[in-house]
């Protein structure tokens, strides 16, 4: 009786902690007349009901984060030296030091400047400080709190026995690698990326599986897929979008693995420390595929508890408030107005919009333009490409921006403010050869739908 009790209650404390995680990260259901997840209608819910303090709230978050960076780098209290969540995140040197200290300055002018001090730099900056860092800060609190559910009761070991045998042979992942992919394509590319930089730091991704997850299977989220396409009028080709999109999307992710540069980085461990600990050989030991999956996942669950959960969550908030957030403030509003104000962009666009023109592409040169802008921020791309008329070039250039998945203003940040060894050259390389590959794909499927 004891055995059965003591079963039950090893099941349970991996099932049910699972299956909030999979309720809040996985499976989407209308409200409001939308559909999304219920991480995303928390997220939209807590925009809407904080929509006129938005700016208010994000500049006492810099100040914040500017006076708990001043002390750690001046006083060097004993509270945060002792503590590595505190120490690894306020005192990352003069970088870090300065992009903290630019954010307060840029989202205190977009609160309370005015375009007639500011010119057009406001406008470019309400798009980091209004736009998009809210929305990070907002998820940032809603994962922090469901992620450890997901990531940390089991589900993520049970699965890998399951999809290991696809995930390596196809993608060169581990199969716990699953669990980013479903939480991508249903939630967003955030959520995947800190669900990815969270398992390297932890020592459950080497650095070229990281590497290999955040550059192929960052996938814009659903509702943002449509919310691109809807923005460009298409929203009645939206079946054909994300059909032609994840079928990109798949033969990429088989293919880069295997070519430089995402093949040369090396499968080390953050801090040379594996934590996975997966079982040697492929024995079962007599056990059926589900009874070990689920050997698996009862065994990591069993050694949760309510203080690693509160590390857990803080291990994920602390670093996207104190780094993330600040760096895409400043940065974010950098490459914006670079963007905009210089001739940069269309300067490397040029031989995507020669490729496109060779292919017989209509308004090839801002489809190209799009593209390079999307590098930067995909709403961006989207907001450049309101020009176009065609309809095969509305359908290529949604179809483009989204494929290309890495984005400095949400990835890049999230990238750089990890343990992810992926440096800035080996994004846009990869970025680039998205792009290209891309286009042997999505230019015959464009013509087939839109003949």
């Amino acid at each position: 009786m004891d055995t059965l009790l003591h079963s039950v209650k090893n099941i349970t404390l991996f099932l049910i902690p699972s299956l909030m995680g999979i309720f809040a990260f996985m499976l989407p259901f209308p409200l409001h007349g939308k559909i999304n997840t219920l991480i995303g209608h928390t997220k939209e819910s807590l925009l809407i009901r904080f929509n006129d303090d938005l700016g208010i709230i994000i500049v006492m978050l810099c100040f914040f984060i500017v006076t708990l960076n001043v002390i750690a780098v001046s006083l060097r209290p004993q509270w945060i030296l002792s503590n590595p969540l505190f120490s690894e995140n306020l005192l990352h040197g003069p970088l870090s030091f300065t992009s903290r200290f630019c954010s307060l300055p840029i989202a205190m002018l977009v609160v309370w400047g005015t375009p007639e001090m500011f010119g057009v730099f406001i406008k470019y900056a309400e798009i980091t400080v209004i736009n998009l860092a809210p929305r990070l800060f907002i998820l940032t609190l809603v994962i922090s709190i469901t992620a450890p559910l997901l990531l940390d009761f089991g589900f993520v070991q049970f699965v890998a026995v399951y999809a290991s045998p696809v995930m390596r042979p196809l993608f060169k992942v581990p199969g716990r690698t699953a669990v980013d992919c479903i939480a991508s394509c249903i939630g967003s590319s955030s959520i995947s990326v800190i669900i990815s930089a969270k398992m390297h730091h932890s020592g459950y991704y080497t650095d070229r599986e990281a590497a290999i997850m955040v550059t192929c299977f960052s996938v814009t989220g659903i509702y943002n897929i449509y919310a691109v396409t809807e923005l460009l009028g298409m929203s009645y080709a939206f079946t054909q979008v994300l059909f032609s999109v994840y079928l990109t999307i798949f033969l990429l992710a088989a293919i880069l693995p295997r070519l430089w540069p995402l093949k040369n980085i090396p499968d080390s461990y953050h801090n040379g420390m594996d934590n996975y600990n997966p079982p040697q050989g492929d024995s079962r030991h007599g056990h059926t595929l589900f009874e070990w999956a689920l050997i698996r996942g009862i065994s990591k669950a069993r050694h949760m508890n309510a203080k690693i959960y509160l590390h857990e969550s803080l291990s994920i908030a602390i670093p996207l408030i104190f780094g993330t957030i600040p760096l895409m403030i400043t940065f974010g509003t950098l490459l914006i107005v670079i963007a905009e104000l210089t001739p940069v962009m269309k300067i490397i666009a040029a031989p995507l919009s020669w490729i496109l023109t060779s292919a017989g592409i209509a308004e090839a040169v801002v489809i190209g333009n799009s593209a390079v802008f999307a590098f930067i921020d995909q709403y961006l791309a989207v907001a450049y490409a309101q020009e176009l008329v065609t309809e095969t070039a509305r359908f290529l250039c949604i179809c483009l921006t989204i494929v290309g998945l890495i984005n400095l203003t949400e990835i890049g940040i999230h990238i750089w403010h990890s343990t992810m060894q992926i440096h800035f050259w080996q994004l846009a390389v990869i970025y680039v050869m998205r792009v290209v590959l891309s286009l042997f794909i999505l230019i015959p499927v464009t013509y087939v739908f839109f003949p």
